[in-house]
């Protein structure tokens, strides 16, 4: 068999899906270098992404199965108030991976493609109940970072993050604020909740964003609209989202008549009200529960299910790519263990984001 030309293979390698490509690690030693670098993993997501964003019908997101898979109608945790110790709580996503927790203070990231799990480090945390998270890539460090806030005293929230190259928390600071929405949205480099304004009289709600490069919290202006000030503003509860790779706000109900999406996010900022129709597609993936978080061995899972609803555009945006959550190199067992022919039974899928890390 005549060899390929060292420009030809990554060219034909990207256009496959994760599943496609990790069997290919098997044909010869040079292919499995050359998918296991940082810069092919790179180029095949960006490949991906950019097929996927010309794709306007299908927004794939991913959601966290409350109860077993098999048995409960409780089947999607998106974002509830409180930590529950009998749940599972999917904590974010970005570039393929999720960073999940099935308790306050058990944290893993893994790749449900791949099937790769990193365990983190235990938060040294006050409060396991009140506590609000997130979790996304850092461009400036090519790394992870979860962000995690626990209520240290009324109106007051402390913030801790962790990178997966260090696997260590670090402490941020407080601010005065107290968290309304639980699980940090992600959006052009920063995290974002609904928080309470201590200080101000009437706890005025606000949009907090922590940058995930400088590690420092701005406060995101809302709509300067009199159709804001009678929709949003004075509902008793909005929620965050994201759509069309903007941040969004909305009430909990009636949102289809009062969606905002933030336009311009890296210039002068401006909101615009959603004009679209926002009954449409999304595709979603129901991550399992941690029990049957066993690496190597299932995939990570459910079936895709489709809901013609924008119930869940508070939930995270998935992508199927190669990233490893071992930031600093798989470790040397578990590449033996994770691509043998045994564990080759992988999750169907195609998506994709840009960015990321090997």
């Amino acid at each position: 068999m005549a060899e390929l030309h060292v420009d030809v293979l990554p060219n034909i390698l990207k256009r496959l899906n994760v599943r496609d490509v990790l069997r290919c690690k098997s044909v010869c030693k040079s292919w499995e270098n050359l998918i296991s670098d940082s810069g092919f993993i790179k180029f095949h997501m960006n490949y991906s992404y950019q097929i996927d964003y010309k794709n306007n019908d299908i927004d794939r997101r991913i959601v966290m199965s409350r109860v077993s898979y098999r048995n409960g109608s409780r089947v999607c945790d998106v974002d509830d108030r409180l930590f529950d110790d009998r749940d599972c709580h999917l904590l974010g996503s970005s570039n393929g991976l999720v960073c999940i927790s099935s308790f306050a203070s058990q944290l893993v990231v893994a790749n449900p493609s791949t099937r790769e799990v990193q365990t983190l480090q235990e938060p040294q945390i006050l409060d396991t109940k009140h506590l609000c998270w997130g979790f996304g890539y850092d461009s400036s460090t090519d790394d992870y970072k979860v962000v995690l806030g626990f209520r240290k005293r009324v109106g007051w929230t402390c913030f801790q993050v962790l990178s997966l190259k260090s696997n260590v928390w670090k402490l941020i600071g407080d601010v005065k604020y107290s968290f309304h929405s639980r699980i940090g949205i992600l959006c052009n480099g920063a995290l974002h909740w609904i928080m309470k304004d201590s200080s101000s009289p009437n706890k005025k709600r606000v949009i907090a964003s922590f940058q995930l490069s400088e590690e420092k919290f701005i406060k995101i202006s809302e709509p300067d609209d009199e159709r804001y000030e009678c929709g949003v503003a004075s509902c008793p509860n909005m929620n965050l989202g994201i759509i069309e790779d903007c941040l969004c706000v909305f009430p909990c109900d009636g949102f289809n008549d009062n969606l905002w999406m933030l336009k311009n996010y890296n210039g002068k900022l401006s909101w615009e009200m959603f004009e679209k129709d926002c009954d449409m597609n999304l595709a979603l993936q129901c991550l399992k529960e941690q029990e049957h978080y066993v690496p190597n061995k299932r995939t990570l899972c459910r079936d895709m299910l489709f809901y013609k609803t924008k119930e869940y555009i508070c939930a995270p945006i998935y992508m199927e790519s190669l990233v490893s959550p071992y930031v600093n190199g798989r470790p040397k067992r578990k590449i033996q263990e994770s691509y043998s022919k045994k564990s080759c039974k992988l999750i169907k899928r195609d998506p994709m984001l840009p960015g990321a890390s090997g």
